[in-house]
């Protein structure tokens, strides 16, 4: 305690010191050295990363590698990384501020005062940030890196927590919404810089295979449009259970590589705890859900546009089968017009029947003219790499055809069984899956063992993969990200759901921890990019 006063004292006495009026020089006041350095650093908006401390001056660092020197003569800069800060007020009535319930001596100014005119009365930094309490009582807290990188990894596992509250009713089925609220918490600012969110929505089922599921996924509908973790505003979300996916992070994994590939949409999806009336449900991953709108599928309905689904469950309004028997529905809009389903099937058809044509490979004449090709080869790569059961032209894969255009493969979805989570030639990281398999899981000709007739085809998906290829391999390093940032989180999951339970239609058994299951994911990736590296620029 003789040591906190001592060094209160000291620091009250330079203080008091300080705020003399220096005399003028060339017209500009002289301030205590450093502050003002500090108050243009924080204008500039520089982010704070640490402070090398001497007996002589403390060096404030920041993320740019710029540093700011600020002799101990001038004013401390106090360590709170592992001790509280100080209490800092001012006694009413008194003319002087108080640290710690200790007079400095620094007075109190009115605080329309100018900070470049005020003093600092305490200056400090903590884990996360440098903060500058000054005399007309502002307090600066500089946006930060934080100091301690021990700190900063664990401040990624806390994971936000999603509330779902339907007084206590059960959520049963995939038509009716169960009305509640929803209050999502985010303390550490991981995803947004919101905290808190909360409002009145619906929730109910989604999902095909996967509601079967013990741990259900949920459609969530808000009662008015907002956003989400910093996503574009809307009602529609969906709560992805990945109950067959024992590393949690198969369908992120999957956006990062159409991040990497630029679909003209990748859904945001973020880790997230889920409670269910107060009953903790395990780790879901919050995300956009697919639909027409601007932030979204961004297409114009009213024009004759049209967002359509490869789906063999055939569950929409508006279904059919092409040539080539890949099938197909009518996701927006659900019941076209006579006119508008007869224009999309004959573009189906005369792109299968070119596909077969002796001119396939005419740039006019051939496929190239009914599909955008450079859309077909980034969903040819994704769905290769991942070897997804769905990605053979058969589930859960998304066209979009604008009026008088191509077809184009929108975006992705879908991949908690991809990567080596199936057994039989799913579970090895060799061999052609998409390219040789037709939706029926027959070998023969699909769309991509057609083109892949047309060397010019052949050249692009080479090309292109060559270009992928550096990104493709740094995809272990997101794999480690993902598992430390879950590393918390998947404890606490595997505590409802044991790591022992399976799916036995996807017989692929539980290796018994997750850090198994990240290791089998890591070594299938890597043995699968290199593999398609060679089979590639083999074709």
């Amino acid at each position: 305690m003789k040591r906190i006063l001592y060094i209160l004292s000291a620091l009250s006495a330079a203080l008091f010191i300080s705020c003399e009026k220096p005399q003028p020089d060339g017209g500009q006041e002289k301030r205590l050295p450093g502050y003002r350095e500090l108050l243009e650093a924080y204008d500039a908006g520089k982010l704070f990363k640490g402070v090398e401390a001497s007996a002589e001056q403390n060096v404030v660092i920041f993320d740019d590698g710029s540093k700011i020197m600020v002799p101990t003569s001038s004013f401390a800069i106090h360590d709170h990384r592992e001790t509280a800060a100080p209490s800092i007020d001012f006694l009413a009535g008194s003319p002087w501020w108080r640290v710690g319930g200790q007079m400095t001596g620094i007075p109190v100014v009115a605080s329309s005062l100018p900070k470049e005119e005020a003093e600092p009365v305490y200056v400090y930094y903590d884990r996360k940030t440098l903060h500058m309490h000054i005399s007309n009582r502002e307090v600066l807290d500089f946006d930060s890196r934080l100091l301690d990188e021990e700190a900063e990894l664990e401040r990624q596992q806390n994971i936000p927590v999603v509330y779902i509250d339907t007084g206590g009713k059960g959520i049963y089925d995939k038509d009716n919404y169960v009305k509640g609220t929803i209050k999502i918490l985010d303390p550490e600012k991981l995803y947004s810089d919101e905290t808190e969110f909360y409002t009145s929505m619906g929730i109910r089922g989604r999902g095909n295979s996967t509601w079967s599921f013990p741990k259900k996924p949920w459609k969530v509908k808000l009662d008015s449009p907002a956003s989400i973790f910093g996503m574009g505003a809307d009602k529609e979300w969906c709560l992805l259970a990945n109950y067959s996916d024992r590393t949690l992070m198969r369908n992120i994994l999957a956006m990062k590589l159409s991040e990497i590939c630029g679909f003209a949409w990748t859904p945001h999806m973020y880790s997230v705890h889920v409670y269910l009336n107060d009953d903790y449900q395990g780790v879901y991953t919050l995300c956009e859900h697919k639909k027409v709108s601007k932030d979204r599928v961004d297409i114009d309905l009213d024009a004759g546009d049209v967002y359509l689904e490869i789906e063999q469950q055939q569950d929409e309004t508006t279904c059919w089968w092409t040539g080539m028997g890949v099938p197909m529905m009518f996701s927006d809009p659900e019941e076209p017009s006579a006119e508008l389903l007869a224009e999309i099937q004959k573009h189906f058809d005369d792109f299968e029947d070119a596909l077969y044509s002796k001119d396939m490979a005419d740039p006019v004449k051939g496929y190239a003219a009914y599909i955008d090709v450079d859309s077909f080869i980034d969903y040819y790569i994704v769905q290769e790499l991942a070897k997804n059961t769905d990605g053979n032209l058969r589930k859960s894969s998304f066209i979009t055809k604008k009026k008088g255009g191509k077809l184009v493969m929108h975006h992705l979805w879908d991949f908690d069984l991809t990567f080596g989570n199936s057994g039989g030639l799913l579970h090895d990281p060799e061999g052609f899956f998409i390219k040789d398999y037709t939706p029926g899981w027959y070998i023969g000709d699909n769309w991509f063992n057609r083109m892949m007739k047309d060397p010019a085809f052949v050249d692009r998906l080479q090309a292109r993969w060559n270009e992928l290829y550096p990104q493709l391999q740094s995809m272990v390093d997101f794999i480690d990200e993902q598992a430390h940032i879950l590393d918390k989180a998947q404890q606490e999951n595997f505590k409802v759901w044991s790591i022992w339970e399976s799916v036995d239609w996807v017989d692929c058994p539980s290796l018994g921890s997750y850090e198994k299951e990240v290791a089998f994911l890591k070594e299938f990736y890597s043995k699968r990019v290199e593999w398609m590296n060679t089979a590639i620029n083999k074709l």
